[in-house]
């Protein structure tokens, strides 16, 4: 998988235009970055889909709940 191809189809999608170079070394940048917060289960057992910081879980969820 190519990451910067990845964020140029998120670029198209979501903006209905194509990402700049900047944009998409920034968008890149991010993903990268998450990448220690959005990760596999710990285990196998947890049953969890994302291993996740639970005050930031939170508050997404809270979040969605709002719309």
């Amino acid at each position: 998988m190519d990451l910067m191809k990845i964020m140029a189809a998120l670029a198209e999608t979501y903006w209905d235009r194509p990402a700049d170079e900047a944009e998409l070394v920034a968008m890149a940048g991010e993903a990268m970055r998450d990448k220690t917060s959005i990760a596999k289960p710990l285990t196998d057992k947890a049953g969890a889909l994302f291993n996740t910081e639970p005050a930031h879980f939170e508050a997404v969820l809270r979040v969605e709940a709002g719309r």
